[in-house]
C-alpha cells in the first residue's frame, strides 16, 4: 500500500447551513412603521405627540435595507445575478406593497372626486409601475405618499446589484462618509432631514439621494462587518429594540437645532442603534411575533395615510376620530396581511463560469 492510499479519505465540507432569520430585524422594522404611523398622525390631526420627529424612521429603513442586503444578497449577486434581472426581483417583491396602497388611496380619489376617471387610471398606472410625479407640487407619487421610499429603495437595489456589490467594504465607508457630507449640506438647506417625500423636478430630483445614500451605503458596510464575523457586546434584546423609540422621542428635547438634531440621530444614533439590535439575541419563544410584527409593518407602511387624511376629512380631527382612524389602518393592514402575499421568492443562485 503506497503512502498515499494509506492516508484516510477526506470527506468534502459539510454545506453551511443557512443563516438562522434575524428575526430582530422583523420587530426592527415592524417599530418603525408604527414611529411612521404616528408621526403622520402628530400631521394629519396634530395631536402633539412625541413623535414628532418621526420621519427620520425614514433613514432606518433605507439603512436596514442596506444590511439585509449585504447580509443576505451580495453573495449571489457576486456569483452573477445582473442588475437588471435583480432590480427586476426586488420591483415585484415591491409590487403588492405598491398596488396595497395605490388601491386604497384610488377608491378615496374617485370618492372625492380628485380628477376625471381616465386621469385616474392614468396616475394608477403610472405609480404601479413607480414612475413619480415631476411636477414639483404635492406628493412624490399622485396616490400614495409614503411610497416614495419604495422608489429610492428599489434605485438603491439597482446601484448595489451594478456596482456596489463590487466595491471594496474600506471604499464602502468612504463612500459613506461622502454621502454623510452630502447629507449635511442638504439637511442645511433643506432645514430638515425631510428630502424626498414632496414632487420633485427634472431639476430637483437627487435632492433626496444623499438622504438614502447614506443610511444605505452606510448600511451595507454594516452588514459586511456581521457576514465576516465581527461581534460586539450585546444589549438585553428589550433594550435594543426600544432604543429608536427612545431615540426619536428624545432628539426633540435637545437644545439642538432641528437641523443638528436630525444629523444626530442619523448619522450617529442611528448605526449604532442598528449594530446593537444586530447584537441582541431575543429569545425564542418572541420568534413568531418578532416575524408577523415585520410582515404586518408592510401593508400598515403602505395603506396608513391614506386611511389617517380620508377620515380627518370626512369626520374632522377629535379624539375620537384619530382613534378610530388608527384603528381602522390597522384593521385594513391585518385584512391585507392576510389576503396579499408580501414574501417575496428566494433570489436564484448563478455558478460563475
Amino acid at each position: 500500500m503506497t503512502e498515499q492510499a494509506a492516508q484516510p479519505a477526506v470527506s468534502a465540507p459539510a454545506p453551511r447551513a443557512a443563516s438562522p432569520r434575524m428575526v430582530q430585524l422583523d420587530g426592527l422594522r415592524g417599530i418603525a412603521a408604527f414611529m411612521v404611523v404616528f408621526y403622520h398622525m402628530d400631521i394629519v390631526y396634530r395631536i402633539g405627540g412625541p413623535f414628532n420627529r418621526g420621519y427620520l424612521f425614514v433613514d432606518l429603513f433605507f439603512l436596514l435595507s442596506g444590511f439585509v442586503l449585504a447580509v443576505s444578497t451580495e453573495k449571489k449577486l457576486k456569483a452573477g445575478i445582473g442588475a437588471i434581472e435583480f432590480t427586476w426581483v426586488r420591483y415585484k417583491r415591491l409590487l403588492p406593497l405598491v398596488a396595497v396602497g395605490a388601491g386604497v388611496a384610488v377608491v378615496r380619489a374617485i370618492i372625492i372626486g380628485m380628477a376625471d376617471p381616465l386621469t385616474l387610471a392614468l396616475w394608477l398606472v403610472l405609480d404601479l409601475a413607480m414612475i413619480p410625479s415631476f411636477t414639483g407640487m404635492g406628493p412624490f407619487y399622485r396616490y400614495n405618499g409614503p411610497q416614495w421610499t419604495l422608489f429610492y429603495e428599489l434605485l438603491a437595489n439597482f446601484l448595489h446589484a451594478a456596482v456596489l456589490h463590487r466595491v471594496p467594504t474600506r471604499w464602502i465607508l468612504v463612500l459613506a462618509g461622502v454621502m454623510a457630507l452630502w447629507l449635511m449640506h442638504e439637511v442645511d438647506i433643506h432645514g430638515t432631514d425631510t428630502m424626498g417625500v414632496d414632487a420633485p423636478t427634472w431639476t430637483t430630483w437627487w435632492t433626496a439621494l444623499p438622504r438614502v445614500g447614506w443610511s444605505y451605503v452606510l448600511g451595507v458596510w454594516i452588514g459586511r462587518q456581521y457576514v465576516a464575523g465581527r461581534r460586539g457586546p450585546a444589549l438585553p434584546w428589550w433594550l435594543a429594540l426600544a432604543l429608536p423609540v427612545i431615540g426619536v422621542m428624545l432628539v426633540p428635547l435637545l437644545p439642538l437645532s432641528t437641523i443638528d438634531g436630525d444629523l444626530l440621530f442619523v448619522v450617529l444614533f442611528l448605526p449604532a442603534m442598528m449594530w446593537a439590535i444586530a447584537m441582541s439575541a431575543p429569545p425564542a419563544s418572541l420568534r413568531p411575533l418578532l416575524e408577523w410584527l415585520g410582515n404586518f409593518s408592510l401593508p400598515l407602511y403602505c395603506v396608513h395615510l391614506t386611511v389617517l387624511v380620508w377620515m380627518s376629512e370626512l369626520l374632522g380631527r377629535a379624539t375620537w376620530v384619530w382613534i378610530l382612524a388608527l384603528a381602522t389602518a390597522l384593521a385594513l393592514a391585518w385584512f391585507f396581511s392576510k389576503v396579499v402575499s408580501f414574501a417575496s421568492a428566494p433570489l436564484p443562485a448563478k455558478a460563475k463560469v
